[in-house]
């Protein structure tokens, strides 16, 4: 697997796991990156699968690309056995959003059920994604 396309993949999940990207410090860029290869080579994504989540198309994803997100928010911490982990979220994200954004974000999404624990894990990732930061002009 290239390089190019493990940092790009691991920089999409850990604005879906962490709010933005663009603050990660090197160690959390390096943890990223060690969480995407492992769940990759764990789920066997294909050249199609890998292309979507670069694309960050994540409109009507496989089981695989589901897997993924499930995969990789169980190594951050976020999800256990496909149930958010609420203590977690609140360091994680809150260090990005603010305490307060990320309760209401919490009071938002941990409702959302899913058919299995990777469909849920990325319905969770699109009820989170209204909440992160808007890039700046």
């Amino acid at each position: 697997m290239n390089s190019y396309f493990v940092i790009a993949l691991s920089a999409v999940f850990v604005a879906l796991a962490l709010g933005s990207p663009l603050d990660l410090n090197d160690e959390q860029k390096a943890l990223a990156k060690q969480h995407g290869e492992q769940c990759s080579q764990e789920l066997n994504l294909t050249e199609e699968e890998k292309a979507k989540v670069k694309a960050k198309d994540f409109k009507n994803p496989t089981e695989n690309i589901k897997c993924f997100a499930n995969c990789f928010f169980e190594k951050v911490g976020t999800l256990k056995d496909g149930k958010i982990q609420e203590d977690v979220v609140l360091e994680k994200l809150g260090s990005f959003i603010g305490e307060e954004k990320t309760k209401a974000a919490l009071d938002k999404c941990r409702t959302i059920e899913g058919d299995n624990k990777c469909d849920r894990a990325v319905k969770l990732h699109a009820c989170f994604e209204e909440f992160k930061p808007q890039a700046k002009a």
